[in-house]
């Protein structure tokens, strides 16, 4: 067990994370697939993947049954940086490019200081926030970006 019961998080590009839950059962997750959809379908498919990493890092647990598979979207950045702040009087924290589960409580810390006053400890303040070329609203690109970061952890 971490120190703590922090998360583990692998340093791949498409990476998983991992930590114990409070009743000390495993909780294993990360970024499945790149898709513009999210249901149940979609979603049972993503746990196989995600229960095929499991079972490459942890070899002994590869025939243990999983209890719960859920999914989402991702929103992602073109520069992967998350964007947090305040704008037209709502608190944001957003864009955490599939990190969510490692940045969000961070993030959250950050935020609450800049509530109290202390906005000088955010260091996303005033990012900007680039377009990403060719995209419209609906992100037809992801399966590319998949494919490009699957190769990226294969060479490294």
């Amino acid at each position: 067990t971490m120190p703590g019961n922090r998360t583990c998080v692998t340093s791949m590009n498409i990476g998983n994370y991992f930590r114990l839950s409070s009743d000390r059962r495993l909780i294993f997750g990360g970024r499945a697939r790149f898709s513009a959809t999210s249901d149940q379908r979609s979603d049972a498919r993503s746990g196989q993947i995600l229960q095929a990493g499991l079972a490459a890092i942890f070899p002994q647990l590869a025939k243990v049954e999983i209890d719960y598979c859920w999914g989402g979207l991702v929103d992602m950045t073109k520069d992967r940086f998350p964007r947090a702040g305040y704008h037209d009087g709502v608190w944001y924290a957003m864009g955490y490019s599939g990190h969510g589960a490692q940045l969000s409580t961070h993030l959250g810390m950050i935020l609450a200081d800049a509530m109290l006053g202390r906005e000088d400890r955010n260091p996303l303040k005033g990012l900007e926030w680039p377009s990403i070329p060719g995209y419209s609203g609906k992100p037809w690109f992801l399966p590319m970006v998949g494919l490009y970061y699957k190769a990226l952890d294969r060479i490294q």
